[in-house]
């Protein structure tokens, strides 16, 4: 059987998402309005991979996203102009992809598409290449990425089955997460889905709060957030969830979903409240079930946690009573002299700290 590819950055939004529909392990990352969001955000360009076979049937697609300007978000003034003018940091990035309809050729098709995008790539004067696999499939053979120069790396997230009564979904707790959520709701707290973009605002000064916590730079930008809300709330595929308590903001959970998945894609809660958390994690569940979603997916965590915050983020998706699944993500660096000196570039603090260190361990190791 012969394959066609078509290589477009322009697509009937209707006709892929209905195909990317067509099966199961789709998610919103792949969906087109995911990838007009960062068009429209940061000026990324979305490039449409489409494979049909004999039929003119779709067989397979990846939809993925040419970054420039956005790897620049946070870098001090100079060092953006610096990459910008050079191109540094040029990247060709997809999530949850590619998505394969045709099981029985899958590996050729897989092929096919990986060879396309090692044209975009070379065409677009492509950094590095940056890949991330649904987790709701059948996980391709690595040897095929790394046939194509890519490094795998193992991922996991849990996913609960939301095709469960509440009852079911309760009972899959675990012991302590079921008296820190009947603890939880003894508090005030309210559960509230927004509908209005000032929550934005909140969630935002939640994350970036978190973020100093953590000794780390947060992101600040209103105005993305603010298109996220345009450009998928308004169109179905998203929901900010609130925690309050006597009015005041206390959790926020952002949710994405499409083709029956609801992912949390982000949270951010007060640190006075310990239990804020389970409260909403809980009743976002909770509510997932009722609108008749049929899975939620805690986004994926680090597999050999280490650090403090790491161990955090599997503790708490963990205890919620998820399926473990294993998926993938695939790196390719295409030009290490421009990547590496982007990566100093936009984190310089980090660069001089490592070599500050590494002169330290060889002036011992002299004086030893």
């Amino acid at each position: 059987m012969t394959f066609n590819v078509n290589i477009s950055s322009t697509i009937n939004e209707n006709e892929w998402n209905e195909n990317l529909c067509k099966n199961s392990s789709s998610t919103i990352y792949q969906s087109y309005n995911w990838q007009k969001l960062y068009h429209e955000a940061f000026d990324s360009k979305p490039i449409f991979i489409t494979i049909t076979n004999n039929d003119g049937n779709v067989v397979g697609q990846l939809a993925c996203l040419i970054h420039k300007k956005m790897l620049w978000e946070g870098a001090n003034t100079i060092s953006k102009k610096i990459g910008n003018l050079l191109e540094l940091a040029t990247s060709l990035w997809w999530y949850h992809g590619p998505i394969i309809h045709d099981k029985e050729n899958q590996n050729e098709i897989l092929s096919i598409i990986l060879s396309s995008v090692d044209k975009i790539a070379k065409k677009h004067k492509v950094v590095n290449i940056r890949g991330i696999s649904s987790p709701f499939m059948t996980q391709f053979p690595s040897s095929i990425f790394e046939k194509y120069g890519y490094v795998p790396e193992p991922r996991l997230t849990f996913v609960i089955d939301l095709n469960q009564n509440l009852d079911e979904l309760y009972n899959s707790l675990k012991k302590d997460t079921r008296y820190y959520i009947r603890k939880s709701e003894k508090e005030d707290f309210e559960f509230h889905i927004a509908d209005d973009v000032t929550a934005m605002e909140k969630f935002q000064d939640l994350k970036s709060e978190a973020k100093i916590r953590e000794g780390e730079k947060p992101f600040r930008n209103l105005k993305f957030w603010k298109k996220h809300w345009k450009m998928m709330k308004n169109n179905g595929f998203e929901e900010l969830i609130l925690a309050k308590n006597k009015d005041e903001i206390e959790g926020t959970i952002l949710v994405l979903f499409f083709n029956g998945n609801m992912i949390q894609h982000a949270l951010a809660n007060s640190p006075d409240y310990d239990l804020v958390g389970t409260f909403l994690t809980w009743n976002t569940i909770k509510w997932a079930q009722k609108m008749k979603y049929n899975t939620f997916d805690f986004a994926g965590v680090d597999p050999y946690p280490k650090t403090k915050k790491e161990k955090g983020i599997y503790f708490y998706a963990e205890k919620f009573g998820g399926k473990k699944i294993n998926f993938f993500s695939y790196t390719k660096i295409i030009d290490q002299k421009k990547f590496y000196l982007s990566t100093g570039l936009k984190d310089p603090k980090r660069i001089i700290s490592k070599y500050q260190g590494n002169k330290t361990n060889n002036t011992e190791k002299r004086n030893m």
